[in-house]
Protein backbone atom coordinates (compact mmCIF):
# COMPACT_ATOMS: atom_id res chain seq x y z
CA UNK A 1 0.00 0.00 0.00
CA UNK A 2 1.63 2.74 -0.97
CA UNK A 3 1.48 6.32 0.70
CA UNK A 4 1.99 9.77 -1.26
CA UNK A 5 2.43 13.55 -0.79
CA UNK A 6 4.81 15.77 1.16
CA UNK A 7 5.12 13.20 4.17
CA UNK A 8 6.06 10.30 2.04
CA UNK A 9 8.94 12.61 0.31
CA UNK A 10 10.22 13.43 3.07
CA UNK A 11 10.65 9.90 4.68
CA UNK A 12 11.81 8.90 0.91
CA UNK A 13 14.75 11.70 1.21
CA UNK A 14 15.36 11.01 4.68
CA UNK A 15 15.76 7.11 4.23
CA UNK A 16 18.36 7.57 1.29
CA UNK A 17 20.10 9.76 3.81
CA UNK A 18 20.54 7.54 6.67
CA UNK A 19 21.30 4.64 4.46
CA UNK A 20 24.38 6.86 2.91
CA UNK A 21 25.28 8.07 6.07
CA UNK A 22 25.21 4.53 7.91
CA UNK A 23 27.27 3.08 4.65
CA UNK A 24 30.09 6.02 5.72
CA UNK A 25 30.15 5.16 8.63
CA UNK A 26 30.29 1.59 8.11
CA UNK A 27 33.27 2.18 5.61
CA UNK A 28 35.17 4.33 7.80
CA UNK A 29 35.09 1.56 10.38
CA UNK A 30 37.06 -1.57 10.78
CA UNK A 31 35.77 -4.74 9.18
CA UNK A 32 35.01 -6.04 12.46
CA UNK A 33 32.74 -3.64 13.43
CA UNK A 34 28.82 -4.78 12.63
CA UNK A 35 26.73 -2.15 11.08
CA UNK A 36 23.90 -4.54 10.56
CA UNK A 37 21.22 -2.66 12.79
CA UNK A 38 21.91 0.17 11.86
CA UNK A 39 20.75 -0.01 7.97
CA UNK A 40 17.24 -1.07 9.58
CA UNK A 41 16.44 2.41 10.64
CA UNK A 42 16.09 3.57 7.38
CA UNK A 43 13.89 0.02 6.05
CA UNK A 44 11.45 0.94 8.40
CA UNK A 45 11.55 5.00 7.70
CA UNK A 46 10.55 3.68 4.36
CA UNK A 47 8.16 0.99 4.76
CA UNK A 48 6.46 2.78 7.63
CA UNK A 49 5.74 6.44 5.89
CA UNK A 50 5.75 4.94 1.83
CA UNK A 51 5.27 1.67 1.77
CA UNK A 52 6.31 -2.27 1.19
CA UNK A 53 8.15 -1.66 -2.05
CA UNK A 54 9.91 0.94 -0.57
CA UNK A 55 10.99 -0.85 2.35
CA UNK A 56 12.22 -3.52 -0.21
CA UNK A 57 14.17 -0.99 -2.18
CA UNK A 58 15.94 0.36 0.78
CA UNK A 59 16.80 -2.77 1.86
CA UNK A 60 18.10 -4.30 -1.37
CA UNK A 61 20.11 -0.72 -1.64
CA UNK A 62 21.99 -0.81 1.53
CA UNK A 63 22.63 -4.44 1.02
CA UNK A 64 24.46 -3.65 -2.02
CA UNK A 65 26.23 -0.85 -0.34
CA UNK A 66 27.55 -2.84 2.61
CA UNK A 67 28.44 -5.93 0.45
CA UNK A 68 30.73 -3.56 -1.71
CA UNK A 69 31.65 -1.60 1.22
CA UNK A 70 32.77 -5.61 2.34
CA UNK A 71 34.59 -6.47 -0.37
CA UNK A 72 35.69 -3.68 -2.58
CA UNK A 73 36.55 -0.24 -0.94
CA UNK A 74 37.95 -0.60 1.94
CA UNK A 75 41.25 -3.16 3.21
CA UNK A 76 40.38 -6.85 3.01
CA UNK A 77 40.49 -8.48 6.08
CA UNK A 78 40.20 -11.86 6.84
CA UNK A 79 36.08 -11.95 7.57
CA UNK A 80 35.43 -9.82 4.51
CA UNK A 81 36.33 -12.37 2.05
CA UNK A 82 34.16 -12.72 -1.43
CA UNK A 83 32.39 -15.97 0.30
CA UNK A 84 31.71 -14.57 3.99
CA UNK A 85 30.99 -10.95 2.61
CA UNK A 86 28.22 -12.43 -0.09
CA UNK A 87 26.74 -14.91 3.12
CA UNK A 88 26.43 -11.82 5.43
CA UNK A 89 24.72 -10.08 2.85
CA UNK A 90 22.07 -12.62 1.55
CA UNK A 91 21.30 -13.28 5.17
CA UNK A 92 21.53 -9.29 5.57
CA UNK A 93 19.01 -8.76 3.05
CA UNK A 94 16.33 -11.53 4.23
CA UNK A 95 16.18 -9.61 7.48
CA UNK A 96 15.64 -6.48 6.30
CA UNK A 97 13.07 -7.26 3.16
CA UNK A 98 10.95 -9.27 6.10
CA UNK A 99 11.48 -6.42 8.71
CA UNK A 100 10.32 -4.31 6.01
CA UNK A 101 7.17 -6.50 5.27
CA UNK A 102 6.65 -6.25 9.01
CA UNK A 103 6.52 -2.74 9.11
CA UNK A 104 4.20 -2.52 6.32
CA UNK A 105 1.31 -4.99 7.54
CA UNK A 106 1.77 -2.74 11.21
CA UNK A 107 0.76 -0.17 9.29
CA UNK A 108 -1.85 -1.41 6.85
CA UNK A 109 -3.50 -2.86 10.33
CA UNK A 110 -3.19 0.49 12.34
CA UNK A 111 -4.82 2.22 9.23
CA UNK A 112 -7.27 -0.49 9.30
CA UNK A 113 -8.59 0.41 12.55
CA UNK A 114 -8.26 4.16 12.34
CA UNK A 115 -11.41 3.69 9.32
CA UNK A 116 -13.20 1.25 11.30
CA UNK A 117 -12.84 4.13 14.18
CA UNK A 118 -13.67 6.61 12.07
CA UNK A 119 -16.81 4.99 10.52
CA UNK A 120 -18.22 4.06 14.12
CA UNK A 121 -17.38 8.04 15.45
CA UNK A 122 -19.51 8.54 11.89
CA UNK A 123 -21.85 6.18 13.04
CA UNK A 124 -22.66 7.12 16.56
CA UNK A 125 -23.48 10.78 15.21
CA UNK A 126 -25.83 10.23 13.09
CA UNK A 127 -27.87 7.99 15.55
CA UNK A 128 -27.42 11.00 18.23
CA UNK A 129 -28.95 13.31 15.55
CA UNK A 130 -31.68 10.59 14.07
CA UNK A 131 -32.52 8.14 16.94
CA UNK A 132 -34.10 10.71 19.34
CA UNK A 133 -36.46 11.43 16.67
CA UNK A 134 -38.87 8.58 16.38
CA UNK A 135 -38.45 8.74 20.45
CA UNK A 136 -39.87 12.13 20.68
CA UNK A 137 -42.82 11.85 17.90
CA UNK A 138 -44.21 8.83 20.18
CA UNK A 139 -43.55 11.09 23.55
CA UNK A 140 -45.67 13.57 21.21
CA UNK A 141 -48.42 10.92 19.91
CA UNK A 142 -49.17 10.33 23.41
CA UNK A 143 -49.93 13.48 24.97
CA UNK A 144 -51.28 14.76 22.23
CA UNK A 145 -54.08 11.75 22.13
CA UNK A 146 -54.30 11.91 26.11
CA UNK A 147 -55.22 15.86 25.42
CA UNK A 148 -57.64 14.99 23.09
CA UNK A 149 -59.66 12.64 25.46
CA UNK A 150 -59.96 15.56 27.89
CA UNK A 151 -61.68 15.05 31.19
CA UNK A 152 -63.79 11.93 29.41
CA UNK A 153 -61.11 9.69 29.22
CA UNK A 154 -61.63 6.98 32.31
CA UNK A 155 -58.73 6.21 35.06
CA UNK A 156 -57.66 2.70 32.65
CA UNK A 157 -56.75 4.87 29.51
CA UNK A 158 -55.51 7.49 31.20
CA UNK A 159 -52.82 5.07 33.25
CA UNK A 160 -51.89 3.25 29.56
CA UNK A 161 -50.92 6.59 28.33
CA UNK A 162 -48.88 7.17 31.16
CA UNK A 163 -47.24 3.79 30.54
CA UNK A 164 -46.76 4.71 26.95
CA UNK A 165 -44.94 8.03 28.09
CA UNK A 166 -42.90 6.00 30.70
CA UNK A 167 -41.53 3.55 28.13
CA UNK A 168 -40.98 5.99 25.42
CA UNK A 169 -38.78 7.77 28.21
CA UNK A 170 -37.03 4.22 29.04
CA UNK A 171 -36.06 4.13 24.93
CA UNK A 172 -35.22 7.42 25.03
CA UNK A 173 -32.56 6.82 27.98
CA UNK A 174 -31.41 3.36 26.67
CA UNK A 175 -30.97 5.48 23.17
CA UNK A 176 -28.44 7.98 25.15
CA UNK A 177 -26.72 4.90 27.19
CA UNK A 178 -25.87 2.98 23.71
CA UNK A 179 -24.57 6.04 22.24
CA UNK A 180 -22.21 6.73 25.42
CA UNK A 181 -21.14 3.27 25.78
CA UNK A 182 -20.05 3.48 22.35
CA UNK A 183 -18.43 6.08 22.75
CA UNK A 184 -16.52 3.63 25.43
CA UNK A 185 -17.07 6.55 27.80
CA UNK A 186 -18.62 6.53 31.61
CA UNK A 187 -18.59 10.79 31.47
CA UNK A 188 -20.89 10.31 28.19
CA UNK A 189 -24.02 9.16 30.22
CA UNK A 190 -25.77 12.24 31.88
CA UNK A 191 -27.18 11.62 36.00
CA UNK A 192 -29.13 13.75 38.31
CA UNK A 193 -28.32 12.30 41.45
CA UNK A 194 -31.30 12.87 43.83
CA UNK A 195 -32.20 11.59 47.14
CA UNK A 196 -34.72 8.56 45.69
CA UNK A 197 -36.81 5.71 47.54
CA UNK A 198 -34.92 2.69 46.60
CA UNK A 199 -37.54 0.16 46.87
CA UNK A 200 -40.15 2.79 45.15
CA UNK A 201 -37.81 2.67 41.90
CA UNK A 202 -37.44 -1.16 42.44
CA UNK A 203 -41.02 -1.56 42.28
CA UNK A 204 -41.80 0.98 39.28
CA UNK A 205 -39.10 -1.58 37.27
CA UNK A 206 -40.64 -4.36 38.71
CA UNK A 207 -44.31 -2.91 37.22
CA UNK A 208 -43.26 -1.92 33.91
CA UNK A 209 -41.27 -5.77 33.16
CA UNK A 210 -43.45 -7.72 30.36
CA UNK A 211 -44.37 -10.30 32.73
CA UNK A 212 -45.25 -8.34 36.14
CA UNK A 213 -46.89 -11.60 37.68
CA UNK A 214 -43.40 -13.79 37.71
CA UNK A 215 -41.35 -10.84 39.60
CA UNK A 216 -41.58 -10.99 43.16
CA UNK A 217 -40.46 -8.00 45.24
CA UNK A 218 -39.50 -8.44 48.51
CA UNK A 219 -37.90 -7.06 51.48
CA UNK A 220 -36.80 -3.82 52.96
CA UNK A 221 -40.91 -2.07 53.67
CA UNK A 222 -39.31 0.72 55.21
CA UNK A 223 -38.00 3.57 52.69
CA UNK A 224 -34.57 3.14 52.05
CA UNK A 225 -33.27 6.24 50.56
CA UNK A 226 -30.35 6.72 47.98
CA UNK A 227 -28.38 9.20 46.28
CA UNK A 228 -29.31 8.32 42.97
CA UNK A 229 -30.36 9.49 39.34
CA UNK A 230 -33.97 7.76 39.38
CA UNK A 231 -34.62 7.26 35.42
CA UNK A 232 -30.80 5.70 35.82
CA UNK A 233 -31.68 3.18 38.90
CA UNK A 234 -34.67 2.32 37.42
CA UNK A 235 -32.93 1.62 34.19
CA UNK A 236 -30.08 -0.49 35.68
CA UNK A 237 -32.89 -2.94 37.57
CA UNK A 238 -35.36 -3.30 34.41
CA UNK A 239 -32.55 -4.51 32.31
CA UNK A 240 -31.68 -7.04 34.15
CA UNK A 241 -35.03 -8.19 35.65
CA UNK A 242 -35.95 -8.55 31.28
CA UNK A 243 -33.09 -10.19 30.33
CA UNK A 244 -34.17 -12.82 33.19
CA UNK A 245 -37.32 -12.75 32.14
CA UNK A 246 -36.23 -13.62 28.93
CA UNK A 247 -33.58 -16.34 29.47
CA UNK A 248 -35.87 -18.11 31.90
CA UNK A 249 -39.98 -18.21 30.69
CA UNK A 250 -41.41 -20.17 33.21
CA UNK A 251 -39.37 -19.14 36.64
CA UNK A 252 -39.80 -16.30 38.68
CA UNK A 253 -37.26 -13.34 39.12
CA UNK A 254 -36.77 -12.42 43.27
CA UNK A 255 -36.37 -8.79 43.56
CA UNK A 256 -35.08 -8.62 47.25
CA UNK A 257 -34.45 -5.62 49.08
CA UNK A 258 -32.18 -5.54 52.07
CA UNK A 259 -29.21 -3.44 53.82
CA UNK A 260 -25.77 -4.49 53.90
CA UNK A 261 -23.75 -2.19 56.60
CA UNK A 262 -24.11 1.99 55.02
CA UNK A 263 -25.37 0.28 52.27
CA UNK A 264 -28.81 -0.08 50.35
CA UNK A 265 -28.95 -3.01 48.22
CA UNK A 266 -31.00 -4.81 45.37
CA UNK A 267 -30.29 -8.52 45.02
CA UNK A 268 -32.05 -9.63 42.34
CA UNK A 269 -31.87 -13.37 41.49
CA UNK A 270 -33.73 -16.39 39.14
CA UNK A 271 -32.81 -19.93 39.01
CA UNK A 272 -33.24 -21.00 35.65
CA UNK A 273 -31.76 -19.24 32.74
CA UNK A 274 -28.14 -18.45 33.02
CA UNK A 275 -27.05 -14.55 31.93
CA UNK A 276 -23.40 -13.81 31.33
CA UNK A 277 -21.33 -10.97 32.15
CA UNK A 278 -21.68 -9.17 28.73
CA UNK A 279 -25.21 -8.86 29.83
CA UNK A 280 -24.85 -6.83 32.65
CA UNK A 281 -22.36 -4.66 31.67
CA UNK A 282 -24.64 -1.79 30.74
CA UNK A 283 -26.00 -1.92 34.09
CA UNK A 284 -22.57 -2.21 35.66
CA UNK A 285 -22.00 1.24 34.07
CA UNK A 286 -25.48 2.79 35.65
CA UNK A 287 -24.85 1.11 38.88
CA UNK A 288 -21.35 3.09 38.79
CA UNK A 289 -22.73 6.44 37.74
CA UNK A 290 -24.46 6.57 40.41
CA UNK A 291 -21.96 5.36 43.33
CA UNK A 292 -23.01 2.48 43.59
CA UNK A 293 -21.18 -1.15 42.91
CA UNK A 294 -22.19 -3.95 41.04
CA UNK A 295 -22.05 -8.30 41.62
CA UNK A 296 -22.74 -10.80 39.62
CA UNK A 297 -22.60 -14.28 40.69
CA UNK A 298 -23.53 -16.17 37.07
CA UNK A 299 -25.70 -19.48 37.50
CA UNK A 300 -24.47 -22.54 39.55
CA UNK A 301 -25.52 -21.59 43.23
CA UNK A 302 -28.67 -22.54 44.74
CA UNK A 303 -30.40 -19.51 44.15
CA UNK A 304 -29.30 -19.68 40.29
CA UNK A 305 -27.74 -16.12 38.67
CA UNK A 306 -27.47 -13.25 40.97
CA UNK A 307 -27.06 -9.73 40.35
CA UNK A 308 -26.29 -7.42 43.62
CA UNK A 309 -26.31 -3.35 43.27
CA UNK A 310 -25.39 -1.81 46.44
CA UNK A 311 -25.98 1.86 46.59
CA UNK A 312 -24.45 4.29 49.64
CA UNK A 313 -28.08 5.93 51.66
CA UNK A 314 -28.31 9.45 51.08
CA UNK A 315 -27.42 11.69 54.03
CA UNK A 316 -29.91 11.25 57.71
CA UNK A 317 -32.86 13.70 57.03
CA UNK A 318 -32.72 13.96 52.89
CA UNK A 319 -36.15 13.59 51.57
CA UNK A 320 -36.58 11.36 48.67
CA UNK A 321 -38.06 12.27 45.37
CA UNK A 322 -41.47 10.49 44.58
CA UNK A 323 -41.04 8.48 41.60
CA UNK A 324 -42.93 10.10 37.98
CA UNK A 325 -44.90 7.27 37.82
CA UNK A 326 -46.55 4.93 40.44
CA UNK A 327 -46.96 1.19 38.14
CA UNK A 328 -48.15 -0.55 40.92
CA UNK A 329 -51.64 1.24 39.81
CA UNK A 330 -51.46 0.36 36.31
CA UNK A 331 -54.22 -1.93 35.70
CA UNK A 332 -52.84 -4.38 33.40
CA UNK A 333 -54.53 -5.53 29.76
Amino acid sequence: MGRTGEKALAAGVAALALTALVVLLDYLTPTDADFGGFYMLPVILAAWFIGRSAGVSVALLGTVAELLVDTTLRLQGESATPAIASWNAVTHLLVLVALALVTDGLYRQRERWRRLDAERTTMLRVLELELPRPLRAADWFARTFEDAFGPSVTPSVRAQFGLLRHHTRDAMFLATDLLAVGRLRLSGLHFERVPVDLRAVAAEAAAGSLDRSRVLLSGANDAQVVLADPDRLRHAIASVIARFLEMSPYEPVTVLLRSSGDDAVVELSCRAGAIASTDVELTELLVAGNGGRLVFVPQGSPRGATVTMYFPRAAAGAASVTPPLEPERVPRT
